[in-house]
C-alpha cells in the first residue's frame, strides 16, 4: 500500500504546484457578421437596373460585377498568428433582385485586432488546380475558368453603356481579369475588438466606378479597343486590375 501511494502523493504535489498560468485557458468564441458592399460612385449598386452617369459624359448600366477573395483573415492586436475566416470566397452581383450587400458570418476567437486582409484573385496554390478537383458547387468552378492555360478569372466587371447618348445602350463592356501576376493582398490596419453581444459591423466596400476611375485617370470606355478583357490585352487588364486592387475601403462599426 505504501508503494501506490507515494506515486499518487508525488503526482499530487506536482499538480498542486502548477500555477494557472501554465495552462492556456481555451479562448471564447462567438459570432462576426462581415458584409461586403458593392457600390457605384458612392452609392449602392443597383445591378442591372440604374443608370449612372460616367466621367467621359457617357452612361451605363452595371450588368455583373463579381472577384474571388482568398486566405480572408483577422489580423490579431498582439501580432499572433492570423485568424483565417475562409482560404477562398467568389462576391458576385449579377442580378437585378440581388442585394448592393452581401453577408457571410463566422466563428471567431474574442479579442482585440488590429485590423483584417484578404488576397484579391485566386491564390497561386489554387489557381493550379483544374475545376475537377472539387465539388460541383464549389467557388472554384468550370464558369469561372478559362482553360488549362490561362486558369480561373479573378473578377469581372460587365456593362452596357450608351456612347452616343440616343437611350440605347448598346455597347457591351466586358472585363475579365485573372493571372498569378495579378494577385493583390489587401489589407486594413483599422482596429476592433470582438466580444460577445459587441461585435462590430465590418464591411468591405468596392466601388465599380472607382475602378474604372480614380478621378485622375479615367479609363476610355469609347475606345474599341478598350472594350473588352479576356485573358489576353493584359495592359488593359493591369490598368484595371491596378485600381480595382487599390479601391476597397472597410467600414468599422464598434
Amino acid at each position: 500500500m505504501k508503494h501506490l501511494l507515494l506515486p499518487l502523493l508525488l503526482l499530487l504535489s506536482l499538480t498542486a504546484c502548477l500555477d494557472d498560468d501554465d495552462v492556456d485557458a481555451p479562448l471564447a468564441e462567438t459570432d462576426l457578421t462581415l458584409d461586403f458592399r458593392a457600390k457605384y460612385d458612392g452609392m449602392p449598386l443597383g445591378i442591372q437596373r440604374d443608370a449612372y452617369a460616367y466621367p467621359t459624359g457617357d452612361t451605363l448600366k452595371v450588368l455583373l460585377f463579381q472577384y474571388y477573395v482568398s486566405d480572408l483573415e483577422l489580423l490579431p492586436r498582439n501580432g499572433a498568428t492570423p485568424v483565417r475566416l475562409t482560404d477562398i470566397d467568389l462576391l458576385r452581383w449579377m442580378s437585378a433582385s440581388d442585394s448592393a450587400t452581401q453577408t457571410r458570418t463566422f466563428r471567431v476567437p474574442e479579442g482585440d485586432y488590429a485590423g483584417l486582409r484578404f488576397g484579391l484573385g485566386v491564390k497561386p496554390e489554387l489557381n493550379a488546380q483544374d475545376p475537377s478537383n472539387f465539388a460541383a458547387d464549389y467557388v472554384l468552378n468550370e464558369a469561372e475558368f478559362w482553360g488549362p492555360a490561362t486558369r480561373y478569372v479573378f473578377a469581372k466587371i460587365e456593362a452596357n453603356a450608351d456612347l452616343e447618348g440616343d437611350g440605347l445602350y448598346d455597347t457591351g463592356l466586358s472585363y475579365h481579369m485573372g493571372s498569378d501576376s495579378l494577385y493583390t493582398t489587401v489589407a486594413f490596419n483599422q482596429a476592433f475588438s470582438v466580444r460577445a453581444g459587441q461585435t462590430p459591423q465590418l464591411t468591405v466596400v468596392a466601388d465599380v466606378l472607382r475602378a474604372l476611375s480614380d478621378g485622375a485617370d479615367t479609363f476610355d470606355i469609347t475606345n474599341p479597343q478598350q472594350q473588352a478583357v479576356h485573358g489576353g490585352n493584359q495592359a488593359v487588364a493591369l490598368d484595371i486590375w491596378n485600381r480595382l486592387a487599390g479601391q476597397f475601403e472597410l467600414e468599422v462599426r464598434q
